[in-house]
Formats: C-alpha cells, sequence, structure tokens
C-alpha cells in the first residue's frame, strides 16, 4: 500500500507568528486603555478639585452677603477673585431687586494635568432670599377694639377691614362687615338685618371663640353660619391671641421735636403752642392745625443738620399739610371747619387729651382719597391719650385716611368715611359709615408697637447648580 504524506512543517511557524501578533496587540491594547483610564482618573480626580475651588468661591460670596451692612444693596457682594492652594477661585454676586433674590457664583480654575493648554474649570452657583419682617404690632392691621365688654356697631354702616375684638361683638339695624377677615375672642350676636357678609359675598375667614346667635337671645351656637346671619366661607373657634400695643406718653412729650421740650423751630414757626406749663397735665389749650394763614415748623440736628421733626400747612383747595418725626401737644387737637388737606410725609401727632374730627373735613394721604392712596408713601398717625371715655372722635360728613391710636375709646358717626387702622379699648361705629383698609409694610415714627423692621436671608430651595 502506498501511503500520501503532507508537509506541515510551515503551519506551525505561521501560527506562532499570528499568536505572536495577536499578543502583542492585545498587550497593546492593555497598556493604552491602562494609561488611559489613569490619565482619566487622575482628570476627574482634578475636576472635582476644580468644583471644591468652585464651592469656595461661592461660600466666599456668600460669606460677604451674610456680613453686609446693607444686603438690599447691589454692590453688597460685588465679585473678585482668590489664589487657594490648587488653583484660582473667582466669586460674584448679582441681585434682583424685583424678587429680592441674590445669585451666588464661584468658579474654580485648575491646571490640566493631562498638559492641555486649556486648564479645568468648574462654576456653581444658588440663590439667596432678602425676606425682610415687618416691624409692625399685629394689631395695625385691623380695626381693633381691646375691650371685656360688647363692640356694637349698628345703623346703616359697612366695615370693608379687618376687625378684631378682644371681647364681644353686637350687630344690629343694617350693620354689614365685608371685611375678608373677622376675628372676635369672645361672642358674636346679631339683630335686624346686620350681617357679617351676605350670601352673594360671603367673608373668606370668620374666627370667633365663643359662639354666634341670632338675634340676641337663646344660645350661641358654634361653627357660626347662615342661621346665625354669618355668612362666610371658612370658619374657625380658634382665635389668635393679640393684645394692644403699650403708649409711652412721657417719653414722647420729652423727645418730640417739635414739642413741649422742643418748641422752638430751628426754621420757621407755629401760630400756636405745644405747651402752656412744662407738665404732662393735658392743660394746653385746644389747637387747631388748620388756620387760615400758613406755617411750616422745622426743627433740625444743629450739627448734621439733618430734619428731625416738622409740621407745616398751607390753606387751599385743597391744603396741603406736611408732617415728619413726631409731634407733641400737651392738650386738645381739634380738625374742623369745611376743609380739604391733604397730607404729605409719615410721622405721628400726640395729644395727652381729646382728638375731633368734624364738620364736613376731609384729611387725606391723597387728593382723592381714595384706594390710590399708599400709606408706604405718606401715612400720618394721629395719637390721643385722653383719660376721657372718649378720646378721639370723628364726625358730620367728615373723611379720614391714615392711623388712629386711642388710649381709651373712639367714636364715628353721621356719614364719616375712615380708611386705616384703628386700635381703641372700644370702638362705637355707626350712622351712616364706612370703614375701608389700606395694607402698609412700614409703621411711622413714634407709632406704639412699631420696630425697625429687619431683614433675614434665606436659601432658595434647589437653587444649587454646578456646570
Amino acid at each position: 500500500m502506498r501511503r500520501q504524506f503532507r508537509d506541515e512543517s510551515g503551519v506551525a511557524l505561521v501560527m506562532a507568528v499570528w499568536i505572536l501578533a495577536f499578543l502583542m496587540l492585545t498587550g497593546s491594547s492593555l497598556v493604552f486603555y491602562a494609561g488611559s483610564g489613569a490619565s482619566h482618573a487622575k482628570v476627574s480626580t482634578e475636576d472635582a478639585r476644580a468644583v471644591n475651588l468652585a464651592e469656595a468661591g461661592e461660600n466666599y460670596a456668600r460669606a460677604i452677603l451674610y456680613n453686609a451692612a446693607d444686603p438690599e444693596s447691589s454692590t453688597a457682594v460685588g465679585s473678585g477673585s482668590l489664589t487657594l492652594e490648587g488653583g484660582t477661585v473667582n466669586y460674584a454676586g448679582t441681585y434682583d431687586s424685583a424678587t429680592k433674590i441674590w445669585t451666588l457664583t464661584g468658579t474654580g480654575t485648575h491646571a490640566n494635568p493631562t498638559g492641555a493648554a486649556s486648564p479645568i474649570s468648574r462654576t456653581v452657583s444658588s440663590q439667596v432670599l432678602v425676606a425682610s419682617s415687618t416691624g409692625l404690632d399685629p394689631a395695625w392691621g385691623y380695626l381693633f377694639a381691646d375691650t371685656s365688654s360688647c363692640t356694637t356697631l349698628g345703623n346703616n354702616l359697612t366695615i370693608d377691614a379687618p376687625i378684631y375684638v378682644r371681647g364681644d361683638l353686637c350687630m344690629e339695624n343694617s350693620a354689614l362687615i365685608t371685611a375678608d377677615l373677622v376675628q372676635v375672642r369672645g361672642k358674636v350676636q346679631i339683630q335686624q338685618s346686620a350681617s357679617i357678609g351676605t350670601a352673594a359675598t360671603p367673608v373668606t375667614q370668620v374666627k370667633v371663640a365663643g359662639g354666634c346667635r341670632y338675634p340676641w337671645s337663646g344660645a350661641y351656637v358654634t361653627p357660626c353660619t347662615s342661621s346665625q346671619q354669618v355668612y362666610r366661607t371658612v370658619f374657625s373657634s380658634t382665635v389668635p391671641e393679640l393684645t394692644k400695643p403699650p403708649i409711652d406718653l412721657p417719653n414722647w412729650y420729652s423727645n418730640a421735636k417739635p414739642g413741649p421740650m422742643s418748641p422752638v423751630c430751628t426754621t420757621g414757626s407755629f401760630p400756636g403752642q405745644f405747651d402752656n406749663d412744662n407738665a404732662l397735665n393735658r392743660s394746653n389749650p385746644i389747637q387747631n392745625l388748620f388756620p387760615n394763614a400758613s406755617y411750616d415748623c422745622t426743627v433740625k440736628d444743629l450739627v448734621t443738620n439733618d430734619v428731625l421733626g416738622r409740621i407745616a400747612y398751607t390753606p387751599g383747595s385743597p391744603g396741603t399739610f406736611r408732617i415728619e418725626g413726631v409731634v407733641f401737644f400737651d392738650g386738645k387737637l381739634e380738625f374742623a371747619g369745611n376743609r380739604d388737606v391733604v397730607y404729605i410725609g409719615r410721622g405721628s401727632i400726640y395729644a395727652s387729651d381729646t382728638i375731633t374730627i368734624r364738620n364736613q373735613v376731609r384729611f387725606c394721604g391723597v387728593a382723592s382719597c381714595n384706594s390710590t392712596w399708599n400709606p408706604d408713601a405718606n401715612l400720618l398717625l394721629l395719637v390721643s391719650g385722653a383719660t376721657a371715655a372718649i378720646g378721639f372722635t370723628i364726625e358730620n360728613n367728615s373723611t379720614w385716611q391714615g392711623s388712629i391710636y386711642v388710649v381709651n375709646d373712639f367714636s364715628q358717626g353721621n356719614s364719616v368715611i375712615v380708611c386705616g387702622p384703628v386700635i381703641a379699648q372700644e370702638l362705637f361705629i355707626s350712622n351712616n359709615t364706612d370703614n375701608c383698609f389700606v395694607p402698609f409694610a412700614d409703621g411711622v415714627p413714634g407709632m406704639p408697637g412699631n420696630s425697625a423692621p429687619t431683614l433675614e436671608l434665606v436659601n432658595v430651595p434647589d437653587s444649587y447648580t454646578t456646570d
């Protein structure tokens, strides 16, 4: 038998060459990817370092803001750069006055470990809200009756101002409350056609601790409903505890400018007098602040020339009354005699005795005496420190815009409009009158319970970003 043989001596060589090539390629790939991974890890490390630098810059901007004298100033933070270990930091802050939000940024820059010309740079940012808390006592948001008896509203009247009564509320005839908020810590009793809200326009919130009844007899019911002439959207029997802010007559007697202890005007003069015997005793004669002739009394700091207080009046149609600071009269005040007057400025007038507005007086913070009045621009507070039962009276076709504080009781009647908060022991409101309310954020000098507003910096949620 003849055998056939193949010559396979060259196959082993070829296979060896291919295997060697494969191993070399694999080895090169492993070396490449290992090197690439190490380089990438190094870049990632440096990238994280750049983020840390950026956060340091953003925190630096935040520290500047938190230590700023006025965080509402657009230049409170500014911008700049720092050199820290490992790189450079840039920081900046921009302020949006409309939203009161700061945007704080930090950019960290670090050399590229790969040797590339462009460095590694990262930016982070966050936002901070400048929130202000008012210095106003909450009682200044209401017609406020600080009494344990029954505050009575009667005849044809409409109250479109928030009302807070520490005692009971009694409504009769066609008295109507249309305000968004009514709070009574005692009880409410209603008779005849009087009501809180109407079926067509219910009051948003009614809070009455002791229940309601209609008419003035029988058991008090809670919650108060239309069956008791109370038309509301939300009812609660939990009423917050608010108190009448305290008053300091001796302090303002001594420190008002102009006033009993500072009666000399730096410029101008006042036709009447602030006191007559240098003692806080309510002995000064009645002062009429709307005479037939103009006057202007300004008290200034003799060193800085800053205005410390001013009271001025110019007759006209309307006349102009100017107020600044705190003015004090140790006796009675009267605004009377068919006058139409617009006041300009923000301040307080104290009378240690009664205050009366009567006989067709329009005394407002805006010429039209309507809702265009901005009390944060023009706001006058009248304070009556009388020991008499009725300390403040407004009557007979008169209109007032501003704030009123009465140590004792307040009386309003006979075709009167009062727009603004009233704080008194008792409120007597009746006879074709109307009460309205225009909110304001800042009190005026001399306002009882008022303190300077405070600013608070609040982090805006979910505002942190990184590029």
